[in-house]
């Protein structure tokens, strides 16, 4: 796969197919061989990419076999794009089996030129026995095992249950095979009980143990309720019968919903079929016709929910998009209560910062993963400098803009520990201006912070609210001096700040008394701060930093022809990533090097760490200056 943009686990990617790509996050309509009331040529207008249908319908139907084995897939369906082929599992379910095996389902998807060929994994329910999961999981491993030397896009589905630890086995089984593409099977029967906080554990466990070069596929995620939680989670394509089966008992699928044709007083303006039709024109259709109707409805609205997940995360702004929908349906908030339980998962592969500001709505937002990196920082930030701790509240400190009279009269001249309150937890003072404190737009609703996790922190020192008073005495410490260090902390791991900035370092402020650019004594530029409050390093910040870690870190290693280019200011290719680490939080500055160990560049890493060593096409890393570029 090749990204684009990302936003978290959410990506928009390109995946390459025999029949042309197909552009993530997408819907598959499923389309019935049988009976083809829209076409995929009617569906391409509303953004249709790619469509899935049932092999198994196809082998079992004397006419369409003939067909299919004759002309071929794409001219049985009408269709030229990428087509998908599922196996028959969910028919062997209900019917307790079918009449072929594996092998033979797989080996005549491939004749028929599919493009995506599905194995006959073992269907599982919620209610399936976690002994029974279990040998699901090991069967449907051994069925792609037996097809494991076919050529071409053989989708490997992840089984499970609800049972996490199943799912987490599954996908890792998939993930040894060459499966190159990865449905999450089974959850049909959640959606439809809208069970979604279940349907959360599955995704995530499935999602994080396999490869990100592969894309994750929610078989029968067909609604767009849940589409932006799925995607946020890392799901990159769906597949929808629902456009049919509501339409046929005249159900209207909205973004947010679905509404009974009878109960409706207004069609929207978004819908094909405003402005075609009076309600009482289409309740009076017959009843096919009426079906097919409906069914061009829901399937804009599929698409039209599509495009907005695109968009959202283009501008960063998926995570609030989720928050938002989350509060639409008590269910959905119950699913986004248990998505916050994984923050500490999610907080991996979140962009250092976005482009959007980061809103604070309820106690929810308390276990946003952004809250999550920062309180660990500040834990670490009071571990290792245990001393007497003032909380600033309130009017004390508005984060954002330094209280100069404070840091006059108070920061300077006590060495002392300085908190602030952000989003219910505490901050480090020297973060007023670093992302995303000083990027928030608050509700005003944030609880109180919790002060005994403090005192246990730097017991036996004091914990206190500061409460306005001056400190008489000389200065005896620099605010920007400690601010630069702590941001770098932050930024690049704890103890970095002292190693790039030196007691010696000139500090640039604008007019306004924001930080611009730290230099060395000599006048070299070191570094930067840009407006979301963090570093861009230059070539000698880096070669600062390289040669501080003990043992190296934030280390992208790349091949020696590579480093030769990247030197000379050329972004890094997947393709030529030897190693890299994992902790590397994606749109953070790193530092490339040879094999040898030697800096080469310095650049913002595209993704994650564990990205960086997964992904196989596009720039991985774009560099600001090379070491030929550099003074150094």
């Amino acid at each position: 796969m090749e990204i684009k943009e990302r936003d978290g686990l959410a990506r928009i990617a390109k995946f390459e197919t025999p029949h042309g790509t197909i552009e993530t996050p997408t819907v598959l309509p499923v389309i019935n061989p049988n009976i083809m009331d829209i076409t995929p040529e009617e569906m391409k207008p509303l953004g249709l990419q790619g469509i899935i249908t049932n092999s198994y319908i196809i082998l079992r139907t004397p006419q369409l076999r003939e067909r299919a084995l004759k002309d071929g897939l794409h001219a049985l369906i009408g269709y030229d794009g990428p087509i998908m082929t599922d196996s028959g599992t969910f028919q062997s379910y209900v019917y307790g089996s079918i009449e072929f095996n594996n092998r033979e389902v797989v080996e005549f998807q491939k004749r028929i030129g599919s493009d995506i060929s599905t194995i006959l994994d073992v269907f599982t329910t919620p209610g399936t026995p976690r002994s029974q999961a279990e040998k699901a999981v090991i069967e449907t491993y051994n069925r792609m095992l037996e097809v494991n030397d076919e050529d071409g896009i053989i989708a490997g589905p992840v089984q499970g249950g609800v049972y996490s630890d199943l799912r987490r086995r599954s996908a890792e089984l998939m993930n040894s095979t060459r499966a190159m593409y990865h449905p999450i099977g089974g959850v049909v029967p959640l959606l439809e009980t809208y069970d979604y906080s279940t349907l959360v554990d599955i995704i995530i466990n499935s999602k994080i143990n396999l490869s990100f070069n592969k894309p994750v596929h929610l078989f029968g995620g067909g609604h767009p309720m849940f589409f932006a939680f799925a995607v946020y989670l890392g799901v990159d394509l769906f597949d929808s019968a629902s456009y049919v089966k509501y339409a046929k008992d005249d159900r209207l699928i909205y973004p947010d919903g679905t509404r009974d044709l009878a109960r409706i007083t207004e069609l929207p303006q978004w819908s094909p079929l405003y402005g075609r039709y009076t309600l009482k024109e289409l309740r009076d259709l017959e009843k096919e016709k009426r079906s097919i109707e409906i069914a061009r409805h829901n399937l804009k609205a599929i698409f039209m929910e599509i495009a907005e997940i695109k968009e959202r995360i283009y501008e960063e702004g998926l995570a609030q998009y989720v928050a938002q929908k989350a509060r639409s349906h008590p269910s959905l908030l119950k699913a986004y209560w248990r998505m916050m339980s994984y923050s500490n998962i999610l907080e991996r592969y979140e962009d250092l910062s976005k482009k959007t500001a980061y809103f604070f709505y309820d106690s929810f937002s308390t276990k946003n993963p952004y809250v999550s990196r920062i309180s660990k920082f500040t834990d670490q930030y009071l571990s290792s400098s245990r001393k007497d701790t003032y909380v600033f509240t309130g009017k004390a400190w508005n984060p954002g803009y330094t209280n100069t009279d404070f840091v006059r009269n108070v920061y300077q001249k006590i060495d002392c520990n300085a908190l602030i309150s952000w989003s219910g937890t505490f901050v480090p003072a020297e973060l007023e201006n670093t992302y995303p404190v000083e990027q928030t737009v608050s509700s005003g609703f944030e609880p109180d912070p919790d002060f005994s996790a403090v005192k246990d922190i730097i017991s036996p020192f004091r914990v206190d609210v500061y409460k306005g008073e001056k400190f008489e005495g000389d200065q005896i410490r620099n605010f920007n001096l400690n601010k630069i260090r702590v941001i770098a902390d932050y930024q690049f791991g704890m103890g970095t700040g002292k190693m790039i900035f030196r007691d010696d370092v000139k500090i640039n402020v604008s007019k306004t008394g924001r930080i611009r650019g730290i230099l060395s004594r000599d006048g070299r530029l070191i570094a930067t701060l840009r407006n979301d409050g963090f570093f861009t390093l230059t070539y000698y910040g880096g070669y600062l930093l390289h040669s501080s870690l003990k043992p190296p870190r934030l280390r992208v290693v790349v091949s020696n022809e590579s480093a030769e280019y990247n030197a000379k200011g050329y972004s890094v290719f997947f393709k030529f990533i030897k190693d890299t680490d994992e902790t590397i939080i994606a749109k953070n500055d790193v530092l490339v090097v040879d094999e040898d160990g030697n800096l080469a560049a310095v650049g913002k890493a595209m993704v994650s760490g564990r990205e960086l060593r997964e992904y196989g096409e596009g720039i991985a890393v774009r560099v600001h200056e090379g070491r030929d570029q550099s003074e150094k």
